[in-house]
């Protein structure tokens, strides 16, 4: 991810709002953003869900395929990931824009659901070596308005829940 530098003033800004426990939006430090999640809005999905944080709106479409596991992990299914960054999210996606945060996001979520902790890819096997439940997980950045990385968590747990839910993983 780019790093961000600062000015002196831009710092102080910061400090002074957490002082004064303010955000720039005018909610306290320890206020948080209204969540809503919808699930199975799409129709032609194994799964879907939709997440708004604040102003932030993403939708997540998951497709159940049948595949062959892995050969590193011959007893397991396995995600993968695309996310769309779609420039009328913020106009910082026109063109290119949202390509690199787009792949920085889908590996961030291999990563994060790859871990035995988050999915039970074990479940996903249906013979070892030979079929396997491949989930394909497409996420759609509708609006960006902050809080990105929690709101497409939340929109694709959700899809995935929606999706077990449908394959009788649940």
């Amino acid at each position: 991810m780019a790093s961000v530098v600062l000015s002196e003033a831009e710092k102080l800004y910061i400090v002074h709002g957490v002082q004064e426990d303010l955000r720039v939006d005018g909610r306290g430090c320890e206020d948080y953003r209204c969540a809503e999640v919808e699930t199975d809005v799409v129709s032609n999905t194994s799964g879907s869900a939709r997440a708004k944080l604040g102003h932030t709106d993403i939708l997540v479409g998951v497709k159940a395929e049948m595949g062959t596991p892995k050969l590193e992990k011959p007893d397991e299914g396995y995600l993968e990931f695309f996310v769309d960054c779609s420039a009328n999210a913020t106009p910082e996606f026109e063109g290119r824009g949202g390509e690199e945060l787009g792949t920085e996001i889908s590996n961030t979520l291999y990563r994060i659901f790859s871990s035995e902790s988050c999915v039970d890819l074990k479940s996903l096997c249906i013979n070892p070596r030979e079929h396997c439940w491949v989930l394909y997980v497409d996420v759609l950045l509708l609006e960006c308005g902050g809080n990105l990385f929690d709101a497409i968590s939340i929109a694709v747990k959700a899809a995935l829940f929606n999706t077990s839910c449908k394959l009788e993983l649940c």
